[in-house]
């Protein structure tokens, strides 16, 4: 399997998927959640960038892939009010059902680190 890709074996052939374009989806899935101030690289982002050769990122989203499935780590800002716990919950249900309903890869994770809490 390429680094840069996902790929799935169906009846008519191979399809490969760009990581890129699951950043893009799981970036869209949170973007639409009120609550949500906009995603956070931070520091720790950019070492595990240099570091590793396997993950790949984009602002604020981090794609693991595995054999058959993936993770995603999320890296966001939030609104000073809302609830932590229920926001959580509600941004990984979105991610993994837009990722999976999209490109049939299997999400077995969606990790979500608050970097910081904006009072609007």
């Amino acid at each position: 399997m390429a680094k840069n890709s996902m790929e799935l074996s169906g009846l008519q052939g191979k399809i490969k998927i760009a990581n890129e374009v699951v950043l893009v989806i799981a970036q869209k899935a949170v973007s639409d959640i009120k609550g949500i101030v906009s995603f956070s690289g931070g520091l720790s982002k950019g070492i595990a960038d240099v570091l590793s050769n396997k993950n790949n990122t984009k602002k604020g989203v981090k794609l693991e892939t595995e054999e058959n499935d993936i993770t995603i780590n999320l890296s966001i800002v939030v609104e000073y009010g809302v609830i932590i716990p229920e926001l959580v919950k509600t941004v990984q249900e979105k991610v993994k059902t837009s990722i999976e309903v999209m490109t049939d890869i299997k999400v077995s994770k969606v990790n979500v680190y608050i970097q910081d809490i904006k009072i609007i």
